[in-house]
């Protein structure tokens, strides 16, 4: 009976529909065999009306399935020639799946489609081809032109090649791909630049987890800034207190079977590729691989990085040259959706005027942007991807032009032009370059379309500018606000408690804090679990309030308990264990026990220079404790020359306005206040103080700090 039963559900709706219709014509006949007429008349006619009516519904249900096919087909990118989701077998233009347009090489017809050169095996192909076979969400990371789509492609065309393709144009596509799911067999969802697919309305955990619940296979690329976005990197930055901006995306990435590809091949890949140096555009690659990789030579990267610098010449394509550094200013302040040449053609006006305005000598915009748009030589790429309506930026030019400054001008109209989700995603990004002023506005704009994301982000942005009483304000309305409507243990009214008692605790409320975290855990233990990350933070955070409320040695006890759990949920190696080892560190020092301190910090510092590497914020975080320790036992020409170093790290690394790289200024003074006395400290805290102002501004309670310890006047 099962069997049979499994049958009829597996029976497709075409096939269904002819069993109905074939039924209920020949009910009447077959019952006049047996039965009177009047009978047979009657029975055959109900019969009739049920098989009618089942055939009816399963007319509707072809019907509605073939209007959710022309759905889903019209919002993804890539077809096949009937206008339906094609297989993968199927594709043709290596264009529609992301990968740079190559060299065509002397002789090639003009109607060739897939004419990139021959496919060169990279070292990383054997994991690649297991992580693919064994299905699930395979993310492939690397430098812009390394080779990540034409890589993933060539191993889907190997190992899937009957699954049906989906692949959305834009985040908001991502609606219609779960709608997708089940008109056909197995799936490949695929992804190339995923960071244009995360964020509200796109691909959140719970999507990922319906698309793979199918069964399907989700291959993805992301350049190594973008993926660097959202890994231990901006999670340290971060501090936890911006998580529901940034979490979704994380959460998504976090799952992610991760395969990093170099840019710079290895001799073994440059001797596979020499067996095909008879194609020319292999050869010139190989030649020119030295100095660069081998898929950016194919994707003529370096070539059109250099016309671009030689267009700013007067005469030249100075207009041209000006709109694609707005378009790539667009990309960088964090939209990543293509976007209409109108707008170009006003905003690169100001990259205009900075670079000398009319002596340039420009052409005309209509000129500049068919420049821009003409695929360089005999090269297959061009600075612009689109058309008039729809352009973006080589994301070449995203990674070599990534230390230009985007002008303040340029950001704000950026801004204008902005969906409430770029907006948010612009915020994220102004936060992550601690750009709080631009973050604010960015937020402002989310939140006035009712994004509930940007007001906790606007809030949060308030406190790290200073103003915590401000951020206590609008999170504790945003708290109460979600539990009337969402109820108390809805994840984002969880997510706002906890930023509420982090933020009661930085205005030294350490009692209310502790009592507000206390009444959080219960709720997050009984939606979440006990050993939820989220749990086991509220955990670690009330420690930190236990020791914040003048109990030093009991919170270093309660970390040092809380320690094993985190090894065991998440890890000896996770950030968050890590973070759990800095805290014992850090209240075995308050405590008063120097020497344990420094000698735990230097050890942390080890373990994370391992597992985080040495330029992870989380690192230099540590150093900067260890500098802190060694100050407090008197060590200060040690202290000053770990604090020296530590500061030329993070300039280097996190900017010279971060909050981080602040604190080792201000270390630095104190330093040498203690080595060479008050007067000769003098300069020294002036400068420290002059960034302040211009950083943070006069009010800001770190500022007012630098002005009570230096004993300095502001103007």
């Amino acid at each position: 009976m099962n069997v049979l039963r499994n049958l009829w559900l597996r029976c497709g709706l075409w096939i269904k529909f002819a069993l109905f219709a074939i039924l209920g014509g020949t009910s009447g006949l077959v019952a006049g065999i047996w039965l009177p007429a009047t009978e047979a008349g009657a029975i055959g006619g109900a019969v009739l009306a049920l098989c009618s009516g089942a055939a009816a519904r399963n007319d509707l249900a072809l019907s509605d399935r073939g209007r959710q096919r022309q759905r889903a087909a019209a919002s993804l990118l890539t077809k096949n020639a009937g206008g339906r989701l094609p297989r993968v077998r199927e594709i043709r233009d290596p264009a529609l799946v992301g990968i740079h347009p190559h060299q065509k090489e002397v002789g090639d017809y003009a109607d060739r489609y897939w004419d990139a050169p021959p496919y060169i095996p990279r070292d990383i192909e054997a994991d690649l081809h297991s992580a693919v076979r064994s299905g699930g969400f395979v993310l492939l990371i690397g430098e812009s032109t390394a080779g990540k789509s034409r890589s993933a492609f060539e191993a889907a065309r190997a190992l899937l090649p009957e699954y049906f393709l989906l692949s959305p144009r834009s985040r908001e596509g991502i609606s219609s791909l779960l709608d997708a799911l089940g008109l056909h067999g197995k799936y490949l969802v695929w992804l190339d630049d995923l960071e244009r697919f995360l964020g509200p309305d796109g691909l959140t955990s719970y999507g990922l987890s319906r698309i793979l619940g199918t069964g399907s296979t989700i291959i993805a690329t992301m350049r190594t800034p973008e993926y660097d976005r959202y890994g231990g990197h901006a999670e340290a930055i971060i501090e936890r207190v911006d998580y529901e901006v940034w979490r979704d995306g994380r959460d998504v990435v976090r799952l992610a079977k991760k395969i990093r590809i170099p840019r710079q091949w290895s001799p073994a890949e440059r001797e596979r590729a020499l067996s095909h140096r008879s194609d020319y555009r292999i050869n010139r690659a190989l030649n020119a691989s030295r100095q660069f990789g081998v898929a950016e030579i194919l994707a003529a990267g370096p070539q059109l990085l250099e016309a671009w610098r030689n267009a700013w010449t007067p005469g030249t394509h100075p207009r041209g040259a000006a709109v694609v550094l707005s378009a790539v200013d667009v990309r960088r302040a964090g939209i990543h959706a293509a976007i209409p040449g109108a707008f170009l053609e006003q905003l690169h006006e100001v990259y205009l005027q900075l670079r000398g305005g009319q002596q340039l000598r420009t052409e005309t915009f209509e000129e500049a942007l068919a420049w821009a748009l003409r695929p360089l030589g005999n090269f297959g790429a061009s600075m612009l991807v689109g058309d008039n309506t729809s352009l973006r930026a080589f994301d070449y030019f995203l990674d070599t032009l990534n230390k230009e400054v985007i002008p303040d001008s340029s950001w704000d109209m950026i801004l204008t032009q902005a969906h409430p989700r770029d907006a948010l995603e612009m915020g994220m990004t102004s936060l992550l370059d601690s750009r709080h002023d631009r973050a604010e506005r960015a937020f402002a704009v989310a939140a006035q379309a009712g994004l509930p994301a940007a007001h906790v982000a606007k809030a949060v942005v308030m406190g790290k500018t200073g103003r915590v009483d401000q951020a206590v304000m609008e999170l504790r309305s945003i708290w109460e606000s979600r539990a009337s409507s969402l109820g108390r243990e809805d994840p984002d009214t969880l997510d706002a408690h906890a930023k509420l008692a982090y933020w009661i605790l930085k205005q030294g409320r350490a009692a209310e804090a502790l009592s507000l975290l206390r009444e959080l855990l219960p709720l997050q233990e009984s939606k979440l679990g006990t050993d939820h990350p989220g749990t086991l933070d509220t955990e670690l955070r009330i420690a930190n309030a236990i020791g914040y409320s003048g109990r030093p040695a009991d919170a270093a006890d309660q970390c040092c308990a809380l320690l094993q759990r985190f090894r065991r949920s998440l890890g000896p190696d996770h950030i968050e264990t890590l973070d759990v080892e800095a805290r014992i560190a850090m209240w075995t020092g308050k405590s008063g026990r120097y020497t344990d301190a420094i000698l735990l910090t230097e050890k942390l510092v080890t373990r994370r220079v391992k597992v985080l590497g040495p330029n992870h914020a989380d690192t230099l975080y540590a150093r900067g404790r260890a500098v802190a320790w060694l100050a407090a036992t008197g060590r200060h020409e040690e202290a000053f020359e770990g604090a020296r170093k530590l500061l030329d790290d993070r300039e280097r690394l996190l900017g010279p306005d971060h909050l981080h790289t602040l604190h080792t200024r201000r270390q630095m003074a104190r330093l040498t206040e203690r080595i060479e006395g008050s007067t000769c400290a003098l300069p020294v805290w002036q400068r420290v103080l002059d960034e302040h102002l211009r950083i943070l501004g006069r009010e800001h309670p770190l500022t007012l700090q630098v002005v009570a310890r230096s004993g300095l006047a502001v103007d």
